[in-house]
């Protein structure tokens, strides 16, 4: 529940849970409520349950808690979940009972740390005073379980009401002048807000519709997906009214992005937006493993002397008031202050995020289950955030994987290996449930896969098992941390902690239900493991963008809307769409289509030679060109065949390393600007040279995309394709031509990317010319018909284009 206070009305509205944790720092790791801690609790809390109902008379587990404290003048309404409670014969409470899962081995009760106690008898006392009758109250006990053994800890907790109040205090006038502090923050960013500068000298004409609807539709409560083409400043035109409207209604601006390199044009634009000495900040958040400042990322208070005493030593340090007179939080600043304290960057970096207005940061920390928005603090809450989706065609397969885990059998081997290396008791335990995992992993492959053979197959995954396996192995993992601590035995490499991560996910997955989950058995070259495909994640998107405070998608290549905002989860009853034409004269890029030639899979060994012959004849003489196939198989047969005289043939080579690729663009770049031969560059669709790299000026004249690229034929590309024949009605769309026809448009996009960039686009293959791969093509192309661009003589058009009497 989320924390609210209404200082005009003096009212706080809150969870008995989130209340006491006010003010208190958080714990670092699995054994200070993390993830393990969290499950293991959850099995303990329904074992204990189980055997009170059993044992005890009037026993009722799971309670309701709700009602009202007085506070000074204040009204602090509450509401929770009391583990249990026992009731007399006439239905009165008498007993209260709180469980709370601690290691016993390494927490005993007199050394727990003193905020922890506190925390667990306020909330008990608290769930007493509710739940009492004035004239009879209830007694409180808490019970503290190990969570490695189940043994248990009872303590008595004395409490009366104004003891409860006196305890409430610190907490309210914290909460009070926190709000008192933003009250104020939001004031001067409401007032900030209407003189916010743009970014650039002044918008340019095709921004200004961008900014106009994003504007409108943010101040409706609309969600905006926009298609904007290379050129139109997407990054401004849609931070510019995010933030202006985020300041002015006491939100926050969340720039979400799908690669890193995309942060940079964010972060520098939201900078552009800041002036000298104004109320608002900026914060670029990066990924927990790149800011871990520890040999191995193990966050544990016992293991990580980063992660320990963590609260006390950011406090002494004042490292947060430091970085909080900067303007923008920059994530390798933040590193080395932190470093330089000896305090967690990552966890540093979070305690920050409430003081930033606009964070940019990948789509993981708002759409992966497994980090999420709501996960990193209490405040900010998903509804005070407005979501800007950069690219955000790249989401829906994004959000798949997210729900898509598998289990391994060869890293569970290898865990195995490991364990049966070890040589203590702790080890032995770990290998038998390791063996039992292994072996659950055997089965279910043999189960859709019988005789050993290579393959994919549906099957029907059973959650008992994973369950089982998952609780036997969470209190063993604690200790092996500790193990792992005291051995100081660290690494990039630990098979063991690497399959209880897939354990978890896959077991929290595993736990989720619908007909957009098919649990499979694969057997292939590249190893056997278990997997659960998730079709769609539009269900989970939406729910994320349903409980934001608004969001704008954006991209390049995000038409035809009705199946892009399908796939993003947005409600079309609640969506506006824009789309933009391209700011460039279109005089600049002209695209043609050679339809004269065939590039299905049965037709290409007809058409190599004729292909290769077409690529030669239109290389524009001294301009480099970019020819793109779908396959490397497809590039290597044109290759040979290829006879180029008046340019320099380079190849991009499968898994080719950073510095070749590097080598490629400067020869590009040496080629317009030494007077050297220029080059004709052969690459993949889909690969680095095709997405997300400009070519500015004369470094790239000519891209010509050979046969749409659809996906290749493979067993979970069918089962896509099924799905949404039955769901949508056009899975071959939905699986193939829309992945395929993207990657057209991306490349395409590479070409034109200022006013003075000329170039020529040639999309080869007759499939172009069909109206249902034509419809996912960029509208702005063509007038009325895709026909428009077909080419007779392709190599004379590009001739003419660029002025050329002949080669």
């Amino acid at each position: 529940m989320t924390l609210r206070i209404d200082l005009e009305h003096k009212t706080l509205t809150a969870s008995v849970g989130t209340l006491v944790r006010v003010g208190s720092g958080r714990e670092i790791g699995l054994a200070g409520g993390g993830l393990a801690r969290l499950w293991v609790g959850t099995q303990h809390h329904q074992r204990l349950q189980d055997d009170r109902v059993a044992e005890v008379p009037g026993y009722e587990p799971e309670v309701t808690v709700s009602g009202t404290v007085t506070v000074d003048d204040w009204t602090v309404e509450l509401s929770g979940r009391a583990d249990g409670v026992i009731r007399d014969s006439e239905g009165a409470i008498t007993k209260v009972e709180e469980f709370k899962t601690v290691h016993l081995g390494r927490e005993l009760f007199a050394n727990l740390p003193g905020e922890r106690r506190s925390q667990y008898r306020l909330q008990l006392m608290l769930y007493a005073l509710l739940l009492s009758d004035a004239d009879q109250p209830a007694s409180a006990v808490l019970t503290l379980v190990d969570v490695v053994d189940g043994r248990e800890i009872h303590e008595e907790v004395d409490w009366d009401a104004d003891e409860v109040e006196f305890l409430l205090r610190p907490k309210l006038r914290y909460l009070v002048e926190l709000a008192e502090g933003r009250k104020l923050h939001r004031a001067a960013c409401a007032e900030a807000s209407a003189e916010l500068p743009f970014p650039h000298p002044s918008p340019r004409p095709v921004q200004l519709p961008m900014m106009d609807a994003i504007s409108e539709a943010l101040e409706m409560d609309r969600h905006m997906a926009v298609a904007a083409p290379t050129g139109v400043g997407k990054t401004a035109a849609a931070l510019h009214p995010a933030v202006q409207h985020a300041l002015g209604n006491g939100k926050r601006v969340y720039f979400l992005t799908a690669k890193n390199m995309q942060q940079q044009m964010a972060v520098e634009t939201a900078q552009a937006m800041q002036v000298e000495g104004g109320p608002w900040r900026s914060m670029q958040l990066r990924a927990k493993g790149r800011m871990c400042a520890h040999e191995e990322m193990v966050c544990h208070v016992d293991v990580c002397h980063y992660a320990a005493d963590y609260q006390r030593k950011l406090g002494s340090s004042g490292l947060l008031d430091e970085l909080l007179a900067r303007p923008h939080l920059a994530p390798d600043e933040i590193f080395e202050a932190a470093q330089r304290e000896q305090v967690c960057p990552f966890e540093v970096s979070l305690d920050l995020l409430p003081h930033a207005d606009v964070v940019v940061c990948d789509y993981n920390y708002v759409f992966d289950p497994r980090i999420g928005l709501d996960a990193l603090a209490d405040d900010p809450t998903l509804g005070e955030a407005l979501l800007v989706i950069d690219e955000a065609h790249n989401l829906p397969d994004r959000a798949r994987g997210y729900y898509s885990p598998t289990l391994s059998a060869e890293l569970a081997a290898d865990a195995l290996n490991q364990c049966n290396a070890g040589d203590s008791k702790l080890f032995q335990d770990l290998a038998a449930i390791v063996t039992e995992v292994l072996d659950q992993i055997e089965a279910w492959l043999d189960e859709g896969l019988p005789g050993g053979r290579d393959g994919i197959e549906p099957l029907i995954l059973e959650p008992g098992p994973w369950l089982k396996a998952r609780t036997d192995l969470d209190p063993l993992i604690l200790r092996y941390v500790q193990y792992k601590r005291d051995s100081e035995l660290w690494g990039d490499e630990d098979p063991l902690m690497g399959l209880y991560f897939s354990l978890v996910h896959f077991h929290r997955v595993l736990a989720l239900t619908g007909d957009e989950f098919v649990h499979l058995a694969r057997r292939t070259r590249e190893g056997s493991e278990l997997k659960i495909l998730c079709l769609d994640a539009s269900r989970f998107l939406n729910e994320t963008l349903e409980d934001s405070g608004g969001a704008v998608a954006m991209s390049a290549t995000l038409e035809p809307f009705e199946f892009y905002g399908e796939m993003l989860g947005m409600d079309g009853e609640r969506t506006d769409t824009l789309s933009l034409p391209s700011p460039f004269p279109r005089e600049n890029c002209q695209v043609l289509i050679a339809g004269q030639v065939g590039t299905t899979y049965r037709e290409r060994p007809r058409n190599w030679d004729p292909i290769a012959k077409l690529v030669a004849d239109m290389a524009p003489p001294g301009r480099n060109a970019l020819v793109l196939f779908p396959s490397y198989a497809f590039l290597r047969e044109i290759e040979s065949r290829l006879d180029v005289p008046y340019h320099q043939v380079e190849v991009q080579r499968a898994g080719g390393r950073r510095s070749e690729q590097e080598r490629l663009l400067q020869r590009l770049r040496e080629g317009t600007e030494m007077g050297e031969e220029p080059v004709l560059l052969l690459a993949v669709l889909g690969g680095m040279f095709a997405e997300g790299v400009d070519y500015p000026g004369e470094m790239l004249s000519q891209v010509v995309v050979v046969s749409p690229g659809l996906p290749q034929y493979e067993p979970e590309r069918e089962l896509l394709k099924a799905y949404y024949q039955e769901t949508r009605g056009n899975g071959f769309a939905y699986a193939y031509l829309v992945p395929g026809l993207r990657r057209v448009a991306q490349a395409a996009g590479r070409l034109i990317r200022s006013e003075e960039d000329r170039g020529v686009i040639v999309l080869v293959g007759r499939r172009f010319l069909q109206r249902n791969y034509a419809a996912f093509l960029p509208r702005r192309w063509y007038d009325e018909d895709v026909r428009e661009l077909r080419s007779e003589d392709p190599a004379a058009d590009v001739r003419g284009f660029f002025g050329e009497a002949h080669f």
